[in-house]
């Protein structure tokens, strides 16, 4: 009779070990998911700012040859 109490906590044991290996495993997919979204979110915001950054100066920058000679005197160019 006691072997199969015995047989029964191995078996519980067994169990959980094997549920344990998988939580743990499931825990590490979804950190690697969690962490590569972050990583291409930063990088998206980094293209997004440089984008932003072109159209500006290519907004503020001279519309014609006057200008840009103008600028280059200045030295603002």
């Amino acid at each position: 009779m006691t072997s199969y109490l015995y047989i029964g906590g191995g078996l519980a044991v067994l169990a959980f070990v094997v549920w344990l290996v998988w939580f743990s495993y499931r825990a590490g997919k979804n950190n690697a998911t969690v962490a590569t979204s972050q990583q291409d979110v930063t990088e998206a915001q980094a293209v997004t700012r440089t984008e932003q950054a072109m159209a500006q100066a290519q907004a503020a920058g001279p519309q014609d040859e006057a200008e840009l000679l103008a600028r280059l005197d200045k030295g603002d160019a």
